[in-house]
């Protein structure tokens, strides 16, 4: 029991850690490694991704046991395979869950950092994770788009990877923009300028917020000095 106990609180008190590791693992492991589909990669890792964010929020049991109800249906849509009629008919709300699920893990983290009072090392582990979940979230709604209207993007996309939506998603909030993906539907370039401009706008609050923080906290120090 104690060693339970003491598994628990460690997996608790690292979550910040074990978020943003499962995290890129969902993004960079399944979108660059090849034969992914093979390995079921992406499969497993958004099954664990989604046990790491349902550590994430432990403290909360009602919102805990609304989680996990959402991350074992979404879970279980994952594992069926999208060409299949079944998977063609749960895609929707597979992506739509993903996006609540998503939103929801970004606003606790916002809140915790906003709370924080000095800048710790999990603040800069979960704002970073922000960024990416972010990142993951503009994917979730260009999946969304493309399903409902294949034209809504033209070039260089294969209709059978999602990674690749998942890699102009990123491309485009980065505002790095290559071009070999871009917007063809008035649904679609919204979306663009959209997350374009929350990427911009994440990256310059954030670096305010830990700037202030970062004063804030020395003040103190400086006070209890004197």
């Amino acid at each position: 029991m104690e060693f339970r106990t003491s598994i628990e609180r460690h997996l608790y008190k690292n979550r910040y850690a074990y978020l943003l590791g499962t995290t890129m693992f969902q993004v960079f492991l399944v979108s660059f490694f090849p034969g992914r589909s093979n390995l079921l990669l992406n499969e497993i890792t958004f099954s664990i991704f989604m046990l790491a964010n349902i550590n994430f929020v432990r403290h909360d049991r009602k919102l805990t046991l609304i989680l996990v109800f959402f991350a074992i249906a979404s879970i279980i849509m994952v594992w069926i395979p999208t060409q299949s009629k079944v998977g063609q008919r749960v895609f929707a709300a597979e992506h739509v869950i993903v996006f609540l699920f998503l939103s929801t893990i970004i606003y606790l983290i916002i809140k915790q950092i906003i709370n924080s009072k000095d800048v710790s090392l999990n603040m800069i582990l979960g704002v970073i994770t922000i960024y990416v979940l972010f990142g993951m979230i503009a994917g979730e709604c260009n999946q969304l788009i493309y399903f409902f209207n294949n034209d809504a993007f033209v070039g260089n996309l294969d209709a059978a990877d999602s990674a690749d939506l998942r890699y102009y998603s990123f491309v485009t909030m980065t505002t790095l923009g290559y071009g070999d993906i871009a917007p063809d539907s008035e649904l679609a370039r919204a979306g663009a300028v959209f997350f374009s401009l929350v990427g911009q706008i994440y990256l310059a609050v954030v670096i305010a917020l830990i700037v202030g923080k970062y004063i804030s906290h020395s003040d103190r120090q400086e006070s209890k000095k004197k």
